[in-house]
């Protein structure tokens, strides 16, 4: 049977680190690039291939959470969509000041699903 594939983004998992600079350091040895972050904000994003990771400290995620992070789909589209097939939204979703966008899903274990965008976003290689 054929179901509509919808069109989330694409998937960066975020993991919460005690010290993003120190995380992201270990992963570089393992082969992973930098692409987004600052170590100061305690957040990066490494990629290698099309692994994605995003590194995190407590300033920005719950300690006991692991977020998947679907990044640049049409945020409203995505929650319409879901909500009409039944899925609840813990929050979300909103429109901030700068034109980005997000909403939270939670999974039944109570990952998160974090659905975001911002203005022109494009994938980072």
């Amino acid at each position: 049977m054929y179901t509509h594939r919808m069109d989330l983004g694409w998937c960066d998992v975020c993991l919460n680190v005690k010290d993003a600079a120190v995380s992201r350091s270990f992963y570089e040895g393992l082969g992973f690039r930098r692409v987004e972050g600052d170590d100061d904000e305690g957040w990066a994003v490494v990629t290698n291939g099309d692994v994605r990771l995003g590194l995190y400290d407590s300033r920005h995620t719950d300690a006991d959470a692991l977020t998947l992070n679907f990044r640049g789909a049409d945020v409203f589209a995505v929650a319409e969509e879901l909500t009409a097939k039944g899925y609840a939204f813990s929050s979300g979703p909103t429109r901030n000041a700068s034109g980005g966008c997000s909403a939270v899903l939670l999974d039944p274990d109570g990952h998160r699903l974090f659905f975001d965008t911002a203005p022109g976003e494009t994938k980072k290689e």
